[in-house]
């Protein structure tokens, strides 16, 4: 039985799950909702002016027999399935480069490829980008492939897989290039952190639209968590600190533009997934034979 209480009315659901769908459904048609928990039971609290729309709404979904969950307008951007050929891939890729690197150490493709500020700053951008491919060492390779696995997953399910490599290639690259121009010259630098950093930088943009949080959760709960997760793996004695803030600070704004411009009318398809993806890979590439050239 449906009640109504001063400017509120109480629609019942069998239980949690059933008023997660219902508040989902009536999210996705802009009826502004909550699930609550009273006199022991779930019901649905809307404003009066549109009870009589979400209980039909309700009905009808019931009518329909449910087949198709209903999902936020949201769910699409939240919830992006994850490329997983492309993820492992392009960790892969990044693993197999560092072997090539090391077994063919005359070709000196380090030194052609480092983030050198002086060289940077002289206009050789391309050194942003293939600085992002080199390693030190095979801890320094390892470490980047696992945080950067990690927080690449963690975007690609908000924004697509395509979509986050571009983000982790364009933070990177924008991380070293102020990183570059910070010290001016006498400066070299080589590593994926950058944009490991970067696209924590992205995530925590993002948590700025409910889109790509949970509506309880603070807005600067999870900035806050991705400072501290910059201070923690960002600050140890061989890393280069300020690259890893440059990134972060070029993915935070990066995010905030992107949740604006998606939050509401959703991410474009696969199409422009896979695209991004090869973008992602024909820039990279692009710049080696640039470096190499």
């Amino acid at each position: 039985m449906e009640e109504t209480q001063s400017n509120s009315a109480y629609i019942p659901a069998a239980n949690k799950r059933t008023a997660r769908e219902y508040s989902l459904l009536l999210d996705s048609l802009s009826i502004a909702n909550n699930a609550v928990f009273r006199w022991n039971s779930w019901q649905i609290e809307v404003d009066l002016s549109d009870y009589e729309k979400a209980k039909d709404e309700i009905k009808n979904y019931e009518a329909s027999g449910r087949i198709e969950k209903i999902s936020n307008k949201f769910a699409h951007i939240r919830f992006q399935k994850v490329d997983w050929i492309q993820l492992m891939l392009t960790l892969a890729l990044l693993a197999a480069f560092h072997v090539f690197i090391y077994e063919f150490d005359h070709l000196e493709l380090i030194k052609a490829g480092r983030s050198s500020a002086a060289a940077i700053t002289e206009g050789e951008f391309f050194r942003a980008v293939t600085a992002l491919t080199l390693h030190g060492d095979y801890k320094h390779l390892f470490s980047n492939i696992v945080f950067g696995g990690i927080v690449l997953w963690a975007l690609s399910t908000m924004t697509g897989t395509g979509f986050a490599l571009l983000f982790a290639l364009f933070t990177g690259f924008a991380g070293n290039v102020m990183n570059a121009f910070f010290y001016g010259s006498a400066h070299n630098s080589i590593g994926a952190s950058t944009s490991v950093f970067g696209v924590i930088g992205v995530l925590a943009g993002l948590q700025f639209f409910d889109s790509f949080r949970e509506k309880k959760l603070g807005r600067w709960i999870p900035f806050g968590a991705a400072l501290g997760l910059l201070a923690m793996l960002g600050s140890s004695e061989k890393s280069d600190v300020l690259a890893h803030l440059f990134g972060f600070v070029a993915g935070l704004p990066a995010g905030m533009i992107f949740g604006a411009a998606f939050s509401k009318r959703g991410l474009p398809g696969k199409t422009a997934q896979n695209i991004s993806a090869v973008l992602f890979i024909s820039v990279i590439f692009g710049c080696w034979m640039k470096a190499v050239s």
